[in-house]
Parts: C-alpha cells; sequence; structure tokens
C-alpha cells in the first residue's frame, strides 16, 4: 500500500498554455523574502537588544521561532491549496506575510516582535511549498531544473544581501525598517500570483491528518522554548528539563505515530533509503547545525567582541554567501568528476577547520584577511550543502518527490532551529547570563568545528558510486 500524505498531496490544476516568466519571478520574490527574514535579524539583534531591553545572546528565539512556525506550518500546503485553491492560498500567505512584517517593525516589546515572527514564518512556509507545486504544475520537466536553479538563487541571495540589509538599516535608519521592506515585495507578489497562476480544476477533500500536526507541532514548539530557555538568563533547570524532556517524548511519539498512520503528516519511511539517510539525518544534520552556527554567531563577535557598527558586520559577513552563490555554477563538473563520496569525505575536514579557524580571528586582523576567509568558508560551505541536497534525493522515486520535499524542508529548518538555539544557549552558559567575551565566541567556534567534522563518519559509508545517476560520475568510470 502506498502511502500518501495530505499535506503534500499533489494539487490539481487547469494546463497552462504558455505561462509567463513572470510566473516564476513571482514564486522567486517568496523564496527570497523568505530566505532574507530568516537572515536580515542577525546583524540588527544587538539593536534590537537595545531597543528592547534585552540582551543579544537571548535573542536567538527571534531566529528560532520563525524557523520552528516554518516547520510546523510547511505540511499544511498541500492540504489547503487542495481545499481553498492554490492561487487563494499563495495569495493568503503573502498577504500574511506582509501584514507579519508590519507588526513587526511596529513592536514595542520582545514578546510582541516573537508573535509576529511566528506568524511570518506561517506565511512563508504557505509560499516555500506551494511555490515549488506551481512550477512543477506549470512547466514542462526539461524547463523545470534550469527555473528551479534561479529560484534557488533567490534563496541563496537571501544569506547574501541579508547581513548587509540588516546591518545598514540598523545602522542608518532603524532595525524596524528590516521588516517594512517586505510589505511592497510582498503586496506586489501577490498581485502577479492573483493573475498568473493556474486555477484549480476541483477541490480534492483528502482527510487531513490532524493528530499528526498536533504531535510534531507541538514537539518542536517545545523543542524550540526549551533550546531558548538554555540560553535565557536565570531561567530554572527544572523547567528546562520539562520542555526538552516533553518535546523529546512528543517527538517519539509522533514518529512511531507516522511510521504506523494510513495518512501521516510526515512519510518517515523515507528514512530507510539509505543515501537520504546519510547525506542528511546522520550526516546532513551534523554539518547543518555546525555551519548554520556561523551565519549566528559571526556578526555577533564582530559586534559586540570586536566593537564593528552593524553595517561593518554584515559587509563582511556577506561574502561568505558570495562565496556560496559563485560555487554553485561549478558544483556540477565538480560532482562529476569526483563523484559525492569523494567531495563528501574531502570537504568536511576541511569546511570544519574552517568554521574552528574563526576563532583565530582578532580584533586586530586585517581586513582584507577576514574578506578573503570569510570568501573562502562560502566557497567550501556552498560545496558542503549542495554536495548533500543532490544526494539526498538521488534515489527518490518519482512518485516519492512530493513527500520526501516536505520531509527534507522539515528536517532541514529543525537542524538550523536546534543549530541557532544550541549556540545561543552554549554562549549564554560560557558567559555565565551576562555579556559573552571574545574567548566565549572563540571556544564556541571550535566546539561547532567539531560538531560538524562528526559528520565526516557517516560520509565514509557511502560507495563512489552512490548518487552516479545524479552526479553522472558513475558514467565517467565505466569509461575509464
Amino acid at each position: 500500500m502506498t502511502v500518501e500524505t495530505s499535506a503534500t498531496a499533489t494539487t490539481r490544476f487547469a494546463p497552462a498554455e504558455g505561462p509567463s516568466m513572470l510566473l516564476p519571478a513571482t514564486v522567486a520574490c517568496g523564496v527570497f523574502m523568505t530566505s532574507l527574514d530568516q537572515n536580515v535579524v542577525v546583524t540588527a539583534l544587538p539593536g534590537i537588544g537595545e531597543s528592547l531591553d534585552r540582551p543579544p545572546s537571548q535573542l536567538g528565539l527571534l531566529i528560532t521561532v520563525y524557523v520552528a512556525s516554518l516547520i510546523v506550518t510547511m505540511p499544511l500546503g498541500g492540504w489547503l491549496a487542495d481545499r481553498f485553491g492554490l492561487r487563494n492560498v499563495y495569495c493568503f500567505a503573502l498577504l500574511v506575510f506582509a501584514s507579519a512584517s508590519a507588526l513587526c517593525g511596529l513592536s514595542e516589546n520582545f514578546w510582541m516582535l516573537v508573535g509576529s515572527r511566528a506568524l511570518q514564518g506561517c506565511g512563508g512556509a504557505l509560499m516555500g511549498t506551494l511555490g515549488q507545486v506551481v512550477i512543477l504544475s506549470s512547466f514542462p520537466r526539461d524547463r523545470t531544473l534550469k527555473i528551479n536553479m534561479y529560484i534557488s538563487l533567490a534563496g541563496q541571495s537571501g544569506p547574501l544581501v541579508g547581513p548587509l540589509v540588516g546591518g545598514a538599516l540598523t545602522t542608518y535608519v532603524s532595525w524596524r525598517w528590516i521588516f517594512y521592506i517586505n510589505i511592497p515585495i510582498a503586496l506586489t507578489a501577490a498581485l502577479l500570483a492573483a493573475s498568473l497562476f493556474p486555477s484549480t480544476t476541483k477541490p480534492v477533500r483528502t482527510p487531513f491528518d490532524f493528530p499528526g500536526f498536533l504531535l510534531v507541532g507541538s514537539g518542536m514548539a517545545l523543542l524550540v522554548f526549551g533550546m531558548d530557555s538554555l540560553a535565557a538568563k536565570g531561567a530554572a533547570g527544572s523547567l528546562i528539563g520539562i520542555e526538552l524532556g516533553l518535546a523529546i517524548v512528543i517527538l517519539a511519539v509522533a514518529s512511531f505515530y507516522c511510521l504506523r498512520a494510513r495518512n501521516p503528516l510526515l512519510d518517515l519511511n523515507l528514512l530507510r533509503i539509505r543515501t537520504f539517510r546519510i547525506s542528511f539525518l546522520t550526516g546532513g544534520s551534523l554539518d547543518t547545525i555546525g555551519l548554520s552556527s556561523v551565519v549566528f554567531l559571526l556578526p555577533l563577535m564582530f559586534q559586540l567582541g570586536f566593537g564593528m557598527s552593524a553595517v561593518q558586520a554584515g559587509s563582511l559577513t556577506f561574502v561568505a554567501a558570495i562565496g556560496s552563490l559563485i560555487m554553485r555554477f561549478f558544483m556540477p563538473r565538480l560532482l562529476n568528476r569526483f563523484g559525492f563520496r569523494r567531495v563528501l569525505v574531502t570537504n568536511t575536514p576541511i569546511v570544519a577547520s574552517l568554521v574552528a579557524g574563526f576563532a583565530l580571528m582578532q580584533a586586530s586582523t586585517p581586513a582584507w584577511i577576514v574578506l578573503a576567509y570569510i570568501f573562502t568558508f562560502g566557497i567550501f560551505r556552498s560545496v558542503q550543502w549542495a554536495s548533500t541536497g543532490n544526494l539526498s534525493y538521488s534515489d527518490i522515486a518519482p512518485e516519492q518527490l512530493a513527500r520526501f520535499s516536505a520531509l527534507y524542508y522539515i528536517l532541514w529548518q529543525l537542524a538550523v532551529a536546534i543549530s541557532v538555539g544550541l549556540a545561543a544557549a552554549l554562549l549564554s552558559l560560557l558567559a555565565g547570563g551576562g555579556k559573552a567575551s571574545v574567548d566565549d565566541y572563540r571556544i564556541l567556534f571550535v566546539v561547532e568545528g567539531l560538531i560538524t567534522l562528526c559528520a565526516l563518519s557517516a560520509y565514509l559509508r557511502l560507495t563512489p558510486r552512490d548518487g552516479a545517476h545524479v552526479s553522472g560520475h558513475g558514467a565517467q568510470m565505466s569509461t575509464d
């Protein structure tokens, strides 16, 4: 029996005749905004903390609650599109995102900002889920690969311009404008989606997995708040233990339920596929946790440890995304020549060393050395993530792609949430609940480098032939 999830059921559309290229541009706008708001806050944290009277080391919740909201809401996308129509739901998601962005900018206290960020995540999750569906439904498969490459570049632009935009607006205007800039983009995209997106031919009333949604959603929420409590000054140890303990128990029950339910929210049976399990669950999750922490820690060290302004920190850190962006164009040739196993086994120790190497930076380090180092880190980070991302779907059957996409997206965002929460918690513990010193950041970079290095044990279990039909490496080997 084939297990199908209502969360990722394919919405049925009327065939589109000659869809406009403005359609993928509209989807790219949604991807860009979702990615931007996951990264733009980082360099603004000191300014937000000063305005709302919170130490920056306790502001990780502003990032993790956004990511957790993405995780919890994303599985709803397919079911909502089946029930109400993709075009209607996508436009609704854009309006939710615009409204939430306005509320973020108007927030007068920390918890109002947290709630508004959660609402932002809801809109971003629906845009991310449904955007991919409309591309696959509107264009032939021989065109979707190139289209998705450009859309993924929009997602990569978030880390590229996020720190710079956040730093510039925080320094010269106000941190509130990092949210206000979303409003005109979201409203323009909503108008384009209303006119360009295909219409639903007939509602599909698949049952919604409400028990699975409650289990997964509550488990994720408890995990996020538990991780934030670790970073919070004066949080009771018993409360932290209860939150994290309940999160682990509920997520374990959710996993057991999803493996046995007829229409589960998440198809965990996909984790039985070896390349997916190695490339993400055992290996990719570790290097995602280690590598994602740099985005959170580096701007804070530059500002609070080295005394830089937000715009100076953003100007330095954004070059990592430039390196990542450039490297994406060379990845097909690199994987074709060496294969997934050799690339990952070679690159993992290198990128782990680069993470730990941030501990050697000082306030007196010349700017050109810092820029070159961060740029190099961006290149090797791109090699790591592009390799694991492409390997993860290499053995996924075509009829499993929708369910795979849902599960991969949730696991990825969960790893990012854990990364930021864990980094904030360790930073607060090292600082004793007070202001972190430069040495605290240095210790943490070494720890994150070791976490990244642990992924190597998983990649050593790959074979040279794994993912060969994606990379083309096997065809080259057969002709040698």
